[in-house]
């Protein structure tokens, strides 16, 4: 089942923008197959800037405090392939990016069928 990582595009005055741009541009750098989408408003304005990673059949999460910068962006990128590998999307604490430790906001679990 696939993943996708959707990142707030009016997070901090242009930031989540910033950071949508910033994370497209490294994914076609490296043929990323898994979509990446801008989603305006995730309602989570005071972890800002955020980003989602949803997947039928998944855990879904909300990362905030993320910046357009390069250590946000490798780690979205390593965290959304550990989302996308079979099984339910639950990401272990200790294999995620150290960028990613700190700043969830929140876990959710996958839709019943």
């Amino acid at each position: 089942m696939s993943s996708a990582l959707v990142i707030c595009t009016t997070c901090a005055d242009g930031q989540g923008q910033a950071l949508l741009e910033a994370v497209e541009n490294e994914a076609l750098a490296r043929d990323w197959t898994l979509p990446v989408r801008g989603q305006a408003c995730m309602a989570a304005c005071k972890q800002s800037c955020t980003a989602a990673l949803q997947g039928l059949g998944k855990h879904s999460y909300l990362f905030g405090q993320l910046t357009p910068d390069a250590a946000s962006v490798e780690a979205l990128l390593a965290v959304a392939a550990q989302h996308a590998e079979p099984g339910d999307g639950l990401l272990a604490w200790d294999r995620r990016p150290d960028r990613l430790k700190g700043g969830l906001v929140a876990r959710l679990p996958p839709l019943a069928p």
